[in-house]
């Protein structure tokens, strides 16, 4: 049975990568939810529903991801009954993902994942206004390391747009990489009322299960359009 395993990944912290984790797992439900951020925990409070699992990828000594957890990973991938496995990166790991790649050669790992059916997409979430230049610094260094040996998709967040000349800089750095564009907005409306909604939401570990539907229609538009 072939395994899919996507990693959301930006070193900008704040990015919304755990929004993003949060909103691919509401859609796919039988996903296998995993947190590889050795900082935060968010994605494991937010996603509490769903008994996300903890992974560590930093060697303590060093901070640099470790081979032998890596490649664990991806074995206990094999033995999972879940097709799809979503998976977290904190910021400190997924910096380390492009050195990683480099330094330990993206081939091999390529061939790894091929010779056992896996199949591994990078998510990289990038953001408008000032937080823009370190997002897309970091997706090229992705992409530099990569390749072109896993699919690479670029995933606007929404909560920070775009101005037109970035999101011509980006979709023409995608469009000459070969690589998708895309975009994801968890709530369109940026209201004070809406915003509390979504935190209280997030925060309160269960998920869109059964929040009132005064509550879900902050929600509708944002996953009806996820395209992931």
């Amino acid at each position: 049975m072939k395994k899919k395993i996507i990693f959301i990944t930006q070193a900008k912290g704040g990015s919304g990568k755990s929004v993003l984790a949060f909103m691919l797992a509401e859609k796919y439900k039988a996903a296998a939810i995993l947190d590889l951020d050795d900082a935060t925990t968010t994605s494991m409070k937010q996603l509490a529903y769903r008994n996300p699992v903890q992974v560590s990828f930093l060697d303590p000594t060093t901070k640099r991801i470790d081979r032998g957890a890596f490649n664990s990973l991806f074995k206990s991938a094999v033995d999972a009954d879940s097709e799809l496995l979503i998976s977290d990166l904190g910021a400190s790991v997924a910096e380390q993902l492009p050195k990683y790649f480099s330094l330990n050669g993206v081939e091999s790992i390529a061939e790894m994942l091929q010779a056992n059916d896996i199949q591994l997409q990078l998510v990289c979430v990038i953001g408008g206004g000032n937080i823009f230049k370190a997002t897309m610094e970091y997706l090229a260094e992705l992409v530099n390391s990569v390749s072109n040996k896993f699919e690479i998709i670029v995933a606007s967040n929404g909560y920070f747009p775009l101005s037109p000349d970035q999101e011509g800089t980006a979709t023409e750095y995608a469009r000459a990489n070969n690589i998708a564009f895309k975009s994801f907005d968890l709530v369109h409306d940026k209201g004070e009322n809406a915003m509390r909604t979504v935190e209280n939401v997030m925060t309160s570990g269960k998920g869109l299960t059964g929040i009132n539907p005064f509550a879900a229609i902050y929600f509708s538009k944002g996953m009806t359009e996820l395209n992931f």
